[in-house]
């Protein structure tokens, strides 16, 4: 069997630590980078550190993609999805496997069968209609990520422990044999395994997609406000009041739309306390000037809530705390 033709665009703490497990694992991977990142992938390869022991690749990298893939996994923030399209639409073939591994909510929940409330999320998610277009769901494998990597300078990523990844049909009745059904995904889920990452196939990606999505909002936020580690907010009394309220407004949301979610919010508590003095990714965003991923993460849910008569007073506030903290920077920190 023809080894899978892999492609990882966008090399952060996600993407990095994906390439670098994947290049470790023998898989035939390319990395679509660009800036500081491109130079330093060409310069000295990537380099992955996991429990004090490092290891680096050199995968080829390139600012454009050169021609089709198997599978392209996008692993860039959901606001930076539209500028990158125009570097990864060379790697889209007809039978190509799209991969987005984003946090907050995707812009493919928003399909044509998706409950009215989702016709909300487009404006948000994805306003000039491009993604929808060049990416069709029948191509896109849903997939939440679970992952606790830092990226404190180009090319150099830092994993705490070993990447969970669950990947799931975005389609409703996709044929096994095309290019998102579950033939290619778990040939997919098979090859990330043996990659030292622990991949696994769910017939429920949307429920998956939620779970993580309100674990996102109850955290990522507040840490912001708080500065606080993962740790640190789901065992602080005072900080654990917080994050059960906005879970539970979160889930409301959710099963208003229709989704269940997996986890209790006890459950998800403990997934965070497990994480101990990991910052969230929003954190590590909002300490270095980048832009914060507040749309997908909180104004998509927010926009959904309102559009089903939810209220989310918690979630609201967070949201206008985080949105204070971000412009009383001083001018020259604030980035795009």
């Amino acid at each position: 069997m023809t080894a899978l033709r892999l492609c990882v665009a966008g090399v952060g703490a996600i993407g990095g630590t994906l390439a670098a497990c994947l290049a470790r694992g023998g898989a035939s991977v390319s990395l679509i980078a660009r800036g500081q990142t491109l130079s330093r992938l060409r310069s000295q390869g990537l380099t992955l550190t996991e429990s004090g022991t490092a290891f680096t690749c050199h995968p080829p990298a390139a600012e454009r993609a050169a021609g089709p893939v198997d599978v392209l996994f996008l692993t860039v923030k959901s606001h930076q999805l539209s500028s990158l399209l125009p570097m990864v639409l060379p790697a889209i073939g007809r039978d190509t496997l799209i991969v987005p591994i984003v946090n907050g909510m995707p812009w493919w929940m928003a399909t044509d069968d998706a409950p009215a409330a989702f016709r909300a999320l487009p404006p948000l998610l994805d306003p000039t209609g491009q993604l929808a277009a060049h990416m069709p769901s029948r191509q896109i494998a849903g997939c939440v990520a679970y992952a606790f990597s830092s990226s404190e300078a180009p090319g150099q990523v830092h994993s705490l422990r070993p990447m969970r990844l669950v990947l799931g049909l975005v389609a409703p009745d996709m044929p096994s044999d095309m290019p998102g059904g579950d033939g290619r995904l778990n040939t997919l889920a098979a090859l990330l395994n043996t990659c030292g990452i622990d991949a696994s196939v769910t017939g429920s990606i949307h429920a998956e997609v939620w779970t993580k999505l309100v674990s996102n909002v109850a955290s990522n936020p507040l840490s912001v406000i708080t500065g606080a580690t993962l740790g640190t907010m789901a065992t602080d009394k005072a900080t654990r009041a917080i994050v059960h309220a906005t879970l539970g407004e979160a889930m409301a949301v959710g099963m208003a739309c229709g989704i269940p979610t997996l986890k209790p919010a006890e459950a998800i508590c403990a997934m965070m306390a497990a994480a101990g003095p990991h910052q969230t990714s929003m954190l590590q965003d909002f300490r270095t000037g980048r832009r914060l991923e507040t749309v997908a993460i909180g104004d998509a849910l927010v926009a959904l809530a309102r559009a089903l008569g939810v209220p989310t007073p918690v979630i609201d506030t967070l949201l206008g705390l985080v949105a204070f903290q971000r412009h009383s920077l001083p001018l020259k920190e604030q980035t795009s």
